[in-house]
Formats: C-alpha cells, sequence, structure tokens
C-alpha cells in the first residue's frame, strides 16, 4: 500500500526539545498502543497507517510488503524446546543409572543436546518461512528516502504470553547453568572411573542436578502465546523511538522498516531480508521503557561499526549505555538481518521491572511517560550521524 492520499495531521519543523519530544511520543503512542496488535490483525494495520501517515507527511515514499508465514515457531517454539531438554536431562540419569555409567550418560547428553540446538535453530531461522502449518499473512511497512544505506527497524506486533520474559530469561539461564553442572560432574565421575575395573557408584548428585536442570526448563513448557497485552513497551515505544528520530534527519538518505511478525519468531525481519538483497546496516529499536539504562545488544558484541557508532552517539549525549551480546532467550529483528550479513544491533533501554512487563496484560501504554522514548529518538538520530 502507497500511503498517504490527504494531509496527514502531524506537525512538520524544528525538532523540539526533550519535554515536548517526549509529549509528542506519549501521543503517537496513544494512537500505536491501546488495544493488542497481535500479527495479522485489524489492529496492527491500523497502527501501521499511523506510522505509514508519520512518515508520509515527513517526506518518505511508504509501501506494505506482504509476506505468508508460519506461526508455529512462534507460537510452539518454547514449549517444544523445553520439552525436548528435559526429555534429554532425564533421560541422561537413566542412561547413566542403567546403561553404562557416567560415559554413555555424557555422549547421550551431548548427542541429545546438539540434536536439540539443530532443531531449535533451524526453527529459529527457517521456520517460519518453510513450515506449513499456521500459515499466517501480515506486511511489512518500508518507507524510503533517497538511497538509503542506514536503515531504522522496529516492529508494530504485540503478543502476551503465560510465562513473563523475565521468567522465560531466567528459566534458559538457570537450564544452561544446570546442564554445565551436570555435564561437569559427569566428566568427572568417567574420570576416576577410567583407572578401575570395577563399575563405579551411583552419584546422587548426578540425579539431583539433571532434575534441577529439568525443573528450570519447565517455564519453557509452560510458555504459550496469547494476545492479551497492548505492547506499550513492546514494543510501542521502540517504534515511536523510531518515528521521532526519523525527523531530525531531514537531510539524509534514511530508510525505516516497520516489521510484522516479530513476536511470532521474526517472521516480517526474515521475510524482508529473503526479498532483499542489499546488505546494509540495520539500527533496531525494541522495548524502551522511562527508566533502566541503555543496552545496545549485537551478535558480535562491541566489536562492529554499527556498535562503536552507538557509543560514540551515548557519549556525545551524555546517556550512560552498555554494549552486550543478545541476551539469551530474547529475539530480537537485530538477529534476523544479522543471520543476513547485515551489520546490525538493537537499542533498548529498561531493568528487571521492564522484563518483568513484557509480553504481560500490565504492559500498557499508561506505564510510560515518554522520557525514554524521547531520549531513544536522539539517541538512534545522534547514531545515524555518526555514520553518516
Amino acid at each position: 500500500m502507497t500511503s498517504g492520499a490527504e494531509e496527514p495531521p502531524f506537525e512538520t519543523g524544528a525538532v523540539p526539545h526533550d519535554a515536548e519530544l517526549a509529549r509528542e511520543a506519549s501521543e503517537l503512542l496513544e494512537k500505536i498502543a491501546s488495544a493488542e496488535r497481535f500479527a495479522g490483525t485489524e489492529n496492527e494495520a491500523l497502527a501501521r497507517a499511523t506510522c505509514a501517515t508519520f512518515m508520509a507527511s515527513h517526506g518518505f515514499s511508504v509501501t506494505e510488503r506482504p509476506f505468508v508465514f508460519s506461526e508455529f515457531p512462534g507460537r510452539y517454539g518454547a514449549p517444544l524446546s523445553g520439552l525436548l531438554l528435559m526429555a534429554v536431562e532425564l533421560q541422561t540419569i537413566q542412561v547413566y543409572r542403567h546403561h553404562g555409567g557416567p560415559g554413555p550418560a555424557i555422549l547421550f547428553l551431548a548427542v541429545g543436546l546438539a540434536l536439540t540446538a539443530a532443531l531449535v535453530i533451524w526453527l529459529a531461522r527457517f521456520g517460519t518461512s518453510r513450515l506449513s502449518w499456521l500459515r499466517s499473512h501480515s506486511a511489512n511497512l518500508v518507507a524510503v528516502r533517497g538511497q538509503p544505506r542506514i536503515w531504522l527497524v522496529a516492529h508494530v506486533d504485540s503478543k502476551s504470553q503465560t510465562v513473563p520474559m523475565l521468567v522465560r530469561v531466567a528459566s534458559v539461564v538457570a537450564s544452561v547453568i544446570a546442564l554445565v553442572v551436570l555435564a561437569a560432574r559427569l566428566f568427572a565421575i568417567w574420570m576416576i572411573a577410567i583407572p578401575h575395573t570395577d563399575p563405579p557408584s551411583i552419584d546422587p548428585w548426578v540425579q539431583i542436578v539433571a532434575w534441577v536442570a529439568a525443573i528450570a526448563a519447565l517455564p519453557l513448557v509452560l510458555c504459550f502465546t496469547t494476545n492479551r497485552s497492548a505492547g506499550a513497551v513492546d514494543n510501542g515505544s521502540g517504534l515511536v523511538s523510531v518515528l521521532l528520530a526519523t525527523r531530525s534527519l531531514t537531510r539524509l538518505d534514511l530508510g525505516v522498516i516497520v516489521t510484522s511478525g516479530e513476536e511470532l519468531g521474526l517472521a516480517g525481519a526474515r521475510a524482508y531480508v529473503a526479498s532483499s538483497p542489499e546488505r546494509a546496516i540495520a539500527i533496531n529499536c525494541d522495548t524502551i521503557d522511562d527508566r533502566g539504562g541503555f543496552l545496545c545488544m549485537a551478535r558480535r558484541g562491541s566489536r562492529g561499526v554499527l556498535t562503536s557508532a552507538v557509543v560514540r552517539a551515548a557519549a556525545r549525549l551524555g546517556l550512560p549505555l552498555r554494549v552486550r551480546r543478545i541476551i539469551p532467550g530474547i529475539l530480537a529483528d537485530s538477529i534476523a538481518f544479522a543471520d543476513a550479513g547485515w551489520d546490525a544491533a538493537t537499542i533498548s533501554r529498561g531493568n528487571i521491572g521492564t522484563l518483568a512487563r513484557v509480553h504481560t496484560s500490565s504492559d500498557t501504554r499508561d506505564r510510560l511517560s515518554g522520557s525514554g522514548i524521547a531520549k531513544a529518538a536522539r539517541l538512534i538520530a545522534a547514531t545515524v550521524e555518526e555514520l553518516s
């Protein structure tokens, strides 16, 4: 869809100061994040239309790019991976106790984890495009001004889950730690047993640690996708940050991609890179709270050109910023762009409380004042200037 038949209700002109920017952020957030926006629904389409109108009013040529995808990875990827982890961990106990001791148990654990990881990686990278189950339709919004080599990215869709993101991230971290301890314990027992001819006695700690690992994975098993969140912080905030950042970049060639289906396995971002040959720079903005520090997350940590530019921009604006790799258990559109060879990173802001309300019904518009969005918009704009 090419946008813009009538004059849009957005002001143009000089970029306001933080207080005025925060007020405008709050008004835009009201239009975009007042209701649930599950991928492919009418509410999501209305929010996308608001974005199209805003960008058309600031000199962008705006089009929609429909795509078809499978909802299966986004809906059932977490429960499936949790079930497989639990099965591997509990079966490792059986192999250790009844089928040869620590050596075979280590082999079974390694093979089981490798197969589970391979399946999860395949689902994450290819599941949305290749699976025939639960096919659905949505669209990305692509706005272009000039011939951009820098793209701003934010997703418009929202979702809720039966398990909050904070619990899910903790589950992944605890599972990894427990698995490392389990593997180390089995290896130590195996090394002690090698010089001896008698089979080693059963170590109760192996069973205890395996059960801890299985219980740690339980939140993943119970993590089902629903549509009960207005998604104000995730990701109405990131989307509004991107829109407002474009206002101070009127003299630069720039592209904006408003993705759909991010909450369902990065479906929109993966569809975009699959159909677009360019390899450029993608500044993804996802989840901007009023409180907490800014975080720049990238596959390569702080070694990329983009992350270096974000660090310089934050220093110039006096904003505290940390750079790190993507947090385990969190998906962001920058992953899909990085997989396709782009220099991509995700800018976020928040704290533990932010993670606790993401993907829940408490992620509402009234929890945000717009002050964080105003700072994020300035950080994104300054990053683009550093790269230009």
